[in-house]
């Protein structure tokens, strides 16, 4: 315990010497939320890693389920967004959120971790299992979709302005991927050991639980504690047509909305497929997975306060174009990882992961760049969530999609080395990505903010 708690004065000394310090200086309603804001992301961010990513892919392997039914499991519950449109016409009668706003957390947890965990022992066929995550997920997803963008308009008041606000998306960043990391790779290391034994299956259960328990006091604690204020009452009642037209008429704010959608589409394509492909076609162990978040760790650690003096020297939007073209253009060696090649892919992962710290901070920012300054800022938030999950969804389908079809194709054999539909896919989205790039660079004039922001 004295361990402990030495480490964590260190780190408290450690804060507040640092430039992060004034974002925590007063004793304030806001910095008691933005307190709390920090250790949700601390919690999550240990949790998140055992629900997702490698550890989601090892849990639905060892639960039967092969690369289609991986895609279309994470497309599902994207189905749930169409419901969102009704969650401003929902606030709009509730004075406090408090405690929807926890329900809605609990139970999301419920479906999507507790019970999908739990569901394997009792349904042992891979298709009810497959229809059965789809129900779970689904349930989760539409409770998150019609109560989930409220959490927003309350929590955004802890959030500073400007300059500062670059900082605490940067300390949340550092977090973010610090403890990620190093939870990662401590759980993945054990899990490596015990590959291929039945104590392998009970470790990424037991994480999944663990996972759980942390969600919920996690919930606890940022749905308790922070002070919630009084909501701008619209003046007058909210409608389907109004949650589209009003951002669709805001002229930044909906090429900010398409740059999103874009991106959302092009990253998910292979998002889920790819990390299956990695584990049991080319066989890299776990730890190899988390090559981009180690890298992104010490990036942050070590390259943030570079980042965000490229954004103040260059412009958001100017960063914004060199990190989605990075970004394309890393897609095209990693296509080349096979299982002769593995090298490759630890390469290109190490110059993914410093670019991972830029594309981070700046994608942090893109909702409030040219977000519309009204008192009903939860129609812009619920439209903004609506679109980018619309994007998601688009972009799991139509990847699942194709590599549905050349899947029936098998592999072929390109420079002596196996080439299958996710390597293709990769460098699709490569293509895509590039596309986009250029596409940013071209709107950047007609989209920059009437008032320029300190970076």
């Amino acid at each position: 315990m004295s361990l402990f708690r030495t480490f964590g004065k260190r780190i408290g000394v450690w804060l507040r010497s640092s430039e992060y310090a004034r974002l925590f200086l007063d004793r304030s309603d806001e910095t008691k939320g933005r307190k709390c804001l920090i250790y949700n992301t601390l919690f999550a961010n240990i949790a998140n890693i055992f629900i997702s990513g490698t550890f989601y892919t090892i849990f639905l392997t060892v639960s039967g389920i092969d690369i289609v039914r991986v895609g279309v499991i994470n497309f599902i519950p994207y189905i749930a967004w169409i419901l969102s449109p009704l969650s401003p016409m929902l606030f709009a009668r509730v004075r406090k959120r408090r405690g929807l706003l926890l329900f809605n957390h609990i139970f999301y947890y419920v479906c999507v971790v507790f019970a999908t965990t739990l569901m394997p022992v009792f349904v042992h066929d891979p298709a009810w299992r497959t229809l059965w995550f789809g129900i779970f997920l689904l349930l989760g997803h539409s409770s998150n979709a019609l109560l989930g963008s409220g959490t927003m308009a309350w929590h955004i008041r802890f959030i500073p302005e400007g300059r500062d606000r670059n900082l605490f998306f940067s300390l949340q960043t550092l977090i973010s991927s610090v403890v990620g990391t190093i939870s990662a790779l401590g759980a993945s290391v054990a899990a490596e050991a015990l590959k291929g034994s039945p104590a392998q299956d009970t470790i990424i259960i037991i994480l999944r639980y663990a996972a759980f328990a942390i969600f919920v006091l996690s919930g606890l604690m940022v749905y308790l504690i922070p002070k919630e204020y009084p909501y701008p009452k619209p003046k007058h009642r909210t409608t389907v047509k109004e949650l589209i037209s009003r951002p669709v008429h805001s002229y930044k704010f909906i090429r900010m909305v398409l740059i999103g959608m874009l991106w959302n589409f092009i990253c998910n394509m292979n998002a889920s497929t790819w990390v299956y492909y990695l584990l049991n076609t080319v066989g890299i162990p776990y730890a190899y997975t988390y090559i981009v978040s180690i890298i992104c760790a010490l990036g942050n650690i070590f390259l943030l306060h570079w980042w965000r003096s490229m954004i103040s020297r260059h412009t958001w939007f100017r960063m914004l174009f060199i990190t989605i073209l990075c970004t394309g253009l890393l897609e095209f060696p990693l296509g080349f990882t096979t299982v002769r090649t593995i090298w490759v892919y630890a390469v290109v992962s190490v110059i993914q992961g410093f670019v991972a710290v830029g594309t981070n901070l700046v994608f942090a920012s893109m909702f409030y760049i040219n977000l519309p300054k009204e008192e009903n800022t939860d129609i812009f938030i619920t439209f903004w969530n609506l679109t980018m999950n619309i994007g998601v969804l688009l972009g799991s389908m139509c990847g699942t999609f194709l590599l549905a079809r050349m899947g029936v194709f098998g592999h072929v054999m390109l420079f002596g080395l196996p080439f299958y539909g996710s390597q293709f896919l990769t460098w699709f989205k490569g293509l895509l990505l590039a596309a986009l790039a250029i596409f940013v660079l071209k709107i950047t004039p007609k989209i920059k903010p009437d008032v320029p922001e300190d970076a």
